[in-house]
């Protein structure tokens, strides 16, 4: 069995040679895929675990944020107009209704997780949800969207915190925070997709088979997630304590294990759902931080803004409908950018100090964001210019997923608990305020709802409560704990 060697000692000899020999090693190491000195054997599992796991759940997540945000490109791509949509708030109501699925679904499928192998249930989780998105391009009343909406959110509330929860049986504290960035990434991508295939459809098969083009995303949406679903049956490892995945040896596999007991996060043998679950869970610290950082997270709206974005090119009358569809996919890519640079920093300066210190930078650059579109009489350039560095919202998913992963060690229960009972309390708690505060009737200047001034407020609490709180609370705890 290997084992990670350490880098052997430097002989100095100036003083020039001592700043060079302790610079070197770092700038090596931000470009590094691996913890410096890992053996040739560990690196190959490593790559197998990127290969197939990471792979599954970048394309899951794919089709999943194509899935959410493919009503935002339908309504402004022609189905507000066909079907008379707008004064009712419909859009909004479509959000809300797919929230309170989320709310539902994210704890009991995360739960179900601990006893059914993730290799059935997410891919069983993603077909059916695309099943349901096939029949949104049936519909002509807001009733209809609102029911399947449901049923999407119902199943697609597994897609996040599960496979953030599978990801945290693999990667260990310092690989954790690069592969949740590239997973929520993915998303990113997702959302940019939705709109260059709506922009597509439009031009090439707007009223083929006698329909319009926005009809022809939710099919086109469907038949995308076949193929992923049939691949995560096949090569998804489930986890290093139940995998049977035919592409890992069986010295991978017992490595696997190892390597989450020297991080700190041996699992836990497999505990019943019973009342102690409920008692220990409950009583954990990790319950209560995450859930109102991620509640926090949620009432900015910040996942919101590239449908804002979309409304106010709209609302503009300068755009084509193929530029309202095109122009918003630049958001994705400052969320892109950001996802992938906090994620390398973290692990490069250490997830013990890093990701307070990177959550705090990120939430100072989009409180000047959203100060900006409070005032909302600026210069139009000014106004796009924010509404895309707005992108910078998606990196705080991944940066509290790898800290919850991180702080929870080997309690699996608990991990998957806390991972999706924060992510449905921060849906619960943002449905009454998106109706109240950014009804899509409003947009995009929310004027009478003070939309823009309520979502500053929620950002500086964010970005105070990220950067200082959590590691204050974390200290506190632990002293107590000595």
């Amino acid at each position: 069995m290997s084992s990670t060697p350490k880098d052997p000692p430097i002989t100095i000899t100036t003083e020039t040679s001592t700043v060079e020999s302790t610079k070197r090693p770092e700038r090596r190491r931000f470009f590094q895929w691996h913890e410096p000195g890992a053996s040739k054997e560990e690196k190959w599992l490593i790559f197998k675990l990127d290969w197939f796991l990471l792979s599954f759940s970048c394309l899951t997540f794919f089709i999943k944020q194509l899935d959410q945000n493919n009503v935002t490109n339908a309504y402004a791509s022609g189905m507000s107009d066909e079907l008379g949509f707008g004064p009712g708030n419909e859009l909004s109501w479509m959000n809300t209704y797919f929230n309170a699925a989320v709310i539902i679904g994210g704890p009991f499928s995360n739960l179900i997780l601990t006893v059914v192998r993730p290799r059935f249930w997410l891919p069983f989780c993603l077909f059916t949800w695309s099943f349901f998105v096939l029949f949104l391009f049936k519909c002509n009343t807001a009733k209809e969207f609102y029911a399947l909406r449901f049923c999407v959110g119902l199943f697609e509330s597994a897609a996040w915190p599960g496979i953030q929860y599978v990801l945290g049986c693999w990667y260990t504290r310092s690989e954790i925070a690069r592969r949740s960035g590239l997973f929520v990434m993915s998303g990113v991508l997702g959302q940019m997709f939705s709109g260059y295939l709506q922009s597509a459809l439009y031009r090439g098969m707007d009223g083929r088979g006698g329909m319009p083009a926005w009809r022809w995303l939710f099919i086109f949406d469907f038949i995308l997630a076949i193929p992923v679903s049939l691949y995560g049956v096949i090569f998804y490892p489930d986890t290093p304590e139940t995998t049977t995945a035919f592409y890992l040896s069986e010295w991978e596999r017992k490595r696997a294990v190892e390597r989450m007991e020297q991080d700190g996060r041996a699992a836990t043998p497999a505990l019943k759902f019973d009342w102690t679950v409920i008692r220990r869970v409950a009583g954990s610290w990790q319950l209560y931080v995450f859930s109102i950082a991620y509640s926090l997270w949620t009432l900015t709206c910040g996942s919101y803004v590239m449908q804002y974005f979309t409304l106010w090119l709209k609302s503009t009358g300068k755009y084509s409908i193929p530029q309202i569809n095109n122009i918003p996919t630049s958001l994705g890519a400052v969320n892109f950018i950001f996802m992938l640079g906090t994620g390398y920093i973290v692990d490069l300066v250490g997830p013990t100090k890093g990701r307070g210190a990177v959550c705090f930078v990120v939430g100072c650059l989009w409180t000047f964001c959203f100060a900006v579109l409070t005032v909302w009489d600026v210069p139009e350039k000014l106004k796009m210019a924010v509404f895309i560095l707005c992108g910078c919202y998606g990196c705080f998913t991944p940066l509290l997923a790898g800290w919850v992963n991180s702080v929870c060690g080997g309690d699996q229960q608990l991990r998957a608990f806390v991972l999706a009972f924060m992510v449905s309390l921060g849906q619960a708690v943002v449905i009454p305020f998106q109706q109240l505060q950014f009804p899509s009737s409003q947009a995009p200047e929310f004027t009478r709802t003070h939309g823009w001034l309520s979502g500053l407020v929620f950002v500086v609490a964010l970005t105070v409560f990220t950067g200082v709180g959590i590691d204050a609370v974390k200290r506190v705890v632990e002293r107590r704990s000595k």
